[in-house]
């Protein structure tokens, strides 16, 4: 199912239609109820005062020959021969009662229940009882002038009735609730079924597997939709496929770059230490002999000052050679040349900088990741140097089964990392440069900064079981 939140999309238009068909079903059921009880109540009326009126014309004959007994035998009568038919009494216009078809005795609280009007054809009075609703109908024995005929009805058919109607309409509510939920189940799942498979293959997709494709089945919206849908995955394979093949491209050039600079350092030192300190050392060895044999102290002098100056310019130079790429780092490992590199830094800049290392074994790592941590922190330590106005340095290297991490910090001015990181000005490259040799190794480069709260910079990158253990 398509969740939407904790509910899925079935559940909601089942429960949505539940809510409309109790709502309906009960608005019919309460609808009818009140027309049955309204229709019920006029047709008993109108029966009630059919039979009342019957029996006042035939009870105006026993009353004019003063036959009570059969008028008593016709009240009866007329009471078991009618299921709603409660009782039936005739009473004279003086008040006297001449028959009933009470039982067990007449309760003369009936007598003033319901009085009939002068002129009137009938009226009827509804009595609460215990056993329910009685409606008195009165009617007039020929025209009032021999007295009232009385017929109560009960309204326990009635009753009845609209229980038994309440019962089968609530029977049809309930089935008809039960077809609907399957019907819904039924169309909710023909609904869903197209949005679920877009959902799979939307999953499939963002998991990496382009291959992946939305089945149409239908010529309606929803099979536009997946028709779309293939569409826009065909292209997203086609761009990502191109993307892939243009970061492999980048990543080989880039890889290529790097090594091809790690190698021009490598040469430019080489030269550097070979051959122009070499010539300097010559030219130092020479300027002392023409000291020696030259008479005059002023020009002893001068040769001096120019040999100081040629044993600063070999000093610089030897630095430079070590800077591009010390040869430590190639016949020892990254931690030698990272001790060096620390006390050199500290004595020519002055700053205090502790190297912390936590080395969980006595084997090399591959030598591309040597060169890749090694130019990291050293491009880390000079952008120290230049920017961060810091007074304190730490450089903490660990190896551990996880990998190799090296951490950079400082306590210097610090700045926006996230707007640093976005900007690829030139005077930012360094930092870029760092992030895309830590990416090359198969790692990642992380900077926290603020302005004002120093910098430190996070380089982990992953060895696997082959670059655990290199060369000792």
């Amino acid at each position: 199912m398509i969740k939407v939140g904790r509910q899925s999309f079935s559940l909601k238009i089942m429960a949505l239609l539940l809510v409309v068909l109790v709502m309906f079903g009960t608005a019919i059921i309460l609808q009818t109820r009140v027309i049955m009880n309204n229709l019920f109540t006029d047709q008993q009326v109108k029966r009630g005062i059919s039979i009342a009126t019957m029996l006042a014309a035939r009870a105006s004959n026993h009353i004019l020959v003063n036959n009570y007994y059969d008028l008593h035998e016709l009240v009866k009568d007329t009471q078991a021969s009618n299921d709603d038919v409660k009782y039936a009494f005739v009473v004279s216009n003086d008040g006297e009662l001449l028959a009933h078809s009470f039982p067990g005795g007449f309760p003369v609280d009936l007598l003033t229940a319901n009085t009939l009007p002068a002129q009137a054809k009938h009226n009827i009075a509804e009595l609460n009882t215990e056993e329910g609703v009685i409606r008195d109908i009165a009617v007039p024995i020929f025209d009032g002038r021999l007295g009232v005929v009385h017929v109560g009805l009960s309204d326990g058919s009635l009753r009845a009735t609209l229980g038994n109607t309440t019962r089968q309409l609530l029977f049809d509510t309930l089935a008809a609730i039960f077809v609907g939920l399957v019907l819904t189940i039924f169309l909710a799942s023909r609904i869903t079924k197209p949005i679920r498979e877009l959902a799979r293959v939307t999953g499939a997709i963002t998991a990496g597997d382009f291959t992946q494709r939305a089945y149409v089945k239908s010529n309606d919206e929803m099979g536009s939709l997946a028709s779309a849908f293939n569409v826009m995955a065909d292209y997203l394979h086609r761009l990502m496929t191109e993307l892939k093949q243009k970061e492999e491209a980048r990543t080989h050039l880039l890889q290529k770059v790097i090594v091809a600079q790690e190698e021009e350092r490598k040469r430019i030192a080489r030269e550097l230490h070979d051959e122009t300190g070499q010539t300097l050392s010559s030219l130092m060895i020479g300027l002392k002999s023409l000291a020696e044999s030259c008479p005059s102290s002023s020009h002893e002098c001068r040769v001096e000052e120019m040999r100081a100056v040629a044993k600063t310019a070999l000093g610089e130079i030897h630095r430079l050679a070590v800077e591009l790429r010390p040869s430590i780092l190639d016949d020892m490992g990254l931690i030698p040349a990272l001790e060096k590199y620390v006390a050199d830094f500290r004595a020519a800049h002055g700053l205090d900088v502790d190297l912390h290392v936590s080395w969980g074994s006595d084997n090399r790592v591959p030598h591309e990741i040597e060169v890749t941590v090694y130019r990291i922190v050293q491009e880390a330590l000079n952008n120290i140097a230049k920017y961060a106005k810091a007074e304190n340095v730490s450089v903490i290297v660990t190896r551990d089964d996880r990998g190799l991490e090296a951490i950079v910090e400082d306590d210097g001015i610090g700045f926006d990392a996230d707007e640093i990181m976005l900007d690829n000005e030139s005077n930012k490259l360094g930092l870029h440069g760092m992030r895309e040799r830590a990416s090359l190794a198969g790692g990642t480069f992380t900077i926290e900064s603020s302005t004002g709260h120093g910098t430190t910079i996070y380089v982990r990158i992953p060895l696997t079981g082959g670059e655990s253990g290199g060369e000792g």
